[in-house]
């Protein structure tokens, strides 16, 4: 459409320009037909150049009154006349043939010598200029003649010229009619379709209100989503952040910050599966929207993990009002028919001077709090004050301290003997971690293996230790077993096999030689997979002890189902066993199951002779304590470099 409009305005504006040139060329042409009256001038020249002759003669004739007066006006007339041939077409027309410019020369000769000598003629010189201009009479009158047929043959010639231009200029005009006939009828189309445009503008616009209403209701919708939890329907963390600046901001009373951690949530998840628990997340953030209490918000972080935003309640009543909602949380819940209890951590921190702590550190306040109300053993609320940042900052500077150390390399091992409960013959030692800490000192176990655990770095430590353990037994003449505890994080790296019998194979330690000490826990995650590791570091050659038997959830299926070698008794079985019968049976039980399942009892903690002699009436095979031997650097075991060393075992360690 636009193409062709562009096409029509240029050719409306080539015919305007084409129509503007046929009208001067027009014009010239009748101008031109107009000059033709050169004709009629040269007829009438001729007419007064014969009019003067007449009037010369008549004026010399003796008995004619004619005045000189007359002759002069007349011989001006013609002078004049002349005087017009050398212009214009005139010229053109004389100057054609030689013979034309003769005669109009002749005549302006004749008729200049009149005008030169009219007042003083005499009789014979006016004769002979009668007989010159009577001469020149016949070519003049031819002369007219050639001039009107000249002029009969230009108006043909301009006639049909102007019969041509016309016909040009009609069918210019036809174009242009048709052309302006077809530019109506684009109009007309163009004014159709700006109507279906506009009509077609008016629905789309109502598309677009009614998607524009739309949009804001999704805006709406997302908005909720972006700032809510998709299964408790509770604020999220967004939202929580938002609302905490906005309090601290605000400072218009003590705002108060409940962090709150479901316990035991991982434990309903894993047995009775994701399903069970996110009904009872579900629960748990009904009778959060149910509390009656007045607060700001209450959140879902993440996980099991929530929080709660108070204004304008003391730290005391912050506190009273965890409790009451730990009670409500500690009520049973009733999943699909079965009843399930948990009870949660609440860590809170409290500020009446809102603006002088930003949110970050009020979170992290908080979060101290919690983590020490998760430690508690009692009531597990725990209200934030100074000297929790002082120790929390303590833990964090140990947890880098301990990072560079199992980057350096820089823990030791102590051995501990497992002795024959008859002979007193060393049967094996166990690898105990040391980490002597440049300004802190010694560091127990007890405190580094499970920060290691939280941080991560227990697979990487206990492949160090392992290491150590097995290079330094390697080294040993005499082929005593070595026992090294593994943690249970480390059973669940997924290349925990193939990384002992790497170490194996690098130390060259036979693998008989090696049993790996695991606790009861290991069995809480993944049951099924942890036998299957068992059995494969069984399949090596090496041995499985259980360790602390009997403190945690120990039954006698364990004993039958999991592939243990070896039993390790807990110390606390040990402690009156020699005024206690109980304790005495109960230990005898313990190792005679161990001896009809064809399992090693090691009973650990002997520290008196007393201890010892009931454990040998029991009939007990191996004990290990201080009685024997306290944990030694493998730099006092020297005497096990010589094969053929027979010295009393409690010497040779006290040496």
């Amino acid at each position: 459409m636009t193409r062709l409009l562009v096409i029509l305005i240029c050719a409306f504006v080539a015919a305007t320009a084409f129509m503007s040139t046929t009208v001067s060329q027009r014009q010239q042409v009748l101008r031109h037909v107009a000059h033709h009256n050169d004709a009629w001038a040269i007829s009438q020249s001729v007419a007064e150049f014969m009019r003067l002759e007449a009037l010369l003669a008549t004026h010399f004739l003796p008995d004619e009154d004619v005045p000189l007066d007359e002759v002069r006006l007349r011989l001006d007339i013609i002078v004049s006349r002349l005087s017009s041939f050398k212009e214009g077409t005139l010229k053109t027309f004389l100057e054609a043939t030689p013979t034309r410019r003769e005669i109009i020369g002749n005549v302006t000769s004749v008729i200049a010598d009149l005008d030169a000598n009219l007042e003083t003629l005499d009789q014979t010189e006016v004769v002979a200029i009668l007989d010159r201009m009577r001469e020149l009479n016949g070519p003049l009158t031819q002369l007219s003649s050639q001039s009107v047929q000249q002029g009969w043959d230009d108006i043909e010639v301009n006639i049909n010229a102007l019969e041509e231009l016309h016909l040009i200029y009609s069918v210019v005009v036809a174009f242009l009619i048709v052309a302006w006939c077809i530019l109506i009828l684009l109009q007309l189309r163009q004014n159709r379709l700006l109507m279906q445009s506009q009509k077609q503008a008016e629905l789309l616009n109502i598309d677009l209100i009614a998607a524009s209403r739309e949009l804001q209701e999704t805006n709406v919708s997302l908005q909720y989503v972006a700032h809510h939890d998709s299964l408790t329907q509770l604020p999220n963390r967004i939202l929580f952040w938002s609302e905490l600046e906005k309090a601290l901001q605000e400072g218009s009373g003590t705002v108060n910050l409940l962090l709150i951690d479901l316990n035991d949530f991982k434990t309903v998840n894993d047995t009775l599966g994701h399903d069970f628990g996110d009904m009872l997340l579900n629960q748990v953030s009904k009778r959060m929207h149910e509390f009656d209490t007045k607060v700001r918000i209450f959140c879902r972080l993440g996980g099991d993990e929530f929080a709660c935003l108070l204004v304008g309640a003391s730290g005391a009543e912050s506190e009273a009002i965890a409790r009451e909602l730990s009670a409500r949380i500690a009520d049973p819940f009733l999943l699909a028919n079965r009843e399930i209890k948990i009870g949660c951590s609440i860590g809170i921190c409290s500020t009446s001077q809102p603006q002088s702590i930003d949110a970050q550190a009020m979170f992290k306040q908080a979060d101290i709090a919690l983590y020490r109300a998760k430690t508690a053993t009692t009531e597990k609320i725990c209200l934030f004050e100074e000297f929790m940042q002082v120790e929390f900052d303590d833990r964090k500077a140990l947890e880098n301290d301990l990072r560079l150390a199992v980057e350096r390399g820089e823990f030791e091992l102590l051995y501990q003997a497992q002795v024959d409960v008859m002979s007193l013959d060393l049967r094996g030692l166990e690898a105990l971690a040391r980490w002597n800490h440049p300004t802190r000192g010694q560091i127990t176990p007890n405190i580094f293996i499970p920060l290691a655990e939280e941080m991560g770095l227990i697979t990487e430590l206990g492949q160090q230790i392992l290491t150590i353990a097995c290079t330094e037994a390697a080294s040993w003449k005499r082929p005593l077993k070595i026992a090294v505890n593994l943690s249970p994080l480390q059973l669940q790296a997924p290349d925990f096999v193939q990384s002992v019998v790497s170490v194996l194979d690098k130390t060259g330690l036979p693998p008989t030689r090696l049993e790996l000490e695991v606790t009861e826990t290991v069995l809480l995650d993944d049951r099924d997979g942890v036998v299957e590791i068992l059995n494969e570091l069984r399949a090596l050659g090496l041995t499985i002890a259980m360790d602390d038997f009997g403190t945690g959830y120990s039954s006698l299926a364990i004993l039958r189902d999991i592939p243990f070698d070896t039993i390790k008794l807990d110390k606390s079985f040990v402690r009156d066993i020699a005024e206690n019968p109980k304790a005495a049976s109960l230990v005898k039980l313990v190792v005679d199951v161990g001896t009809s399942l064809s399992k090693t009892v090691i009973i650990e903690g002997v520290e008196t002779k007393a201890q010892h002699e009931s454990i040998r009436a029991i009939g007990g095979l191996l004990s290990q304590g201080f009685l024997f031997a306290r944990p030694v650097k493998a730099a006092k075991l020297n005497f096990l470099h010589e094969a053929d060393h027979h010295f009393d075992l409690i010497d040779d360690f006290a040496n």
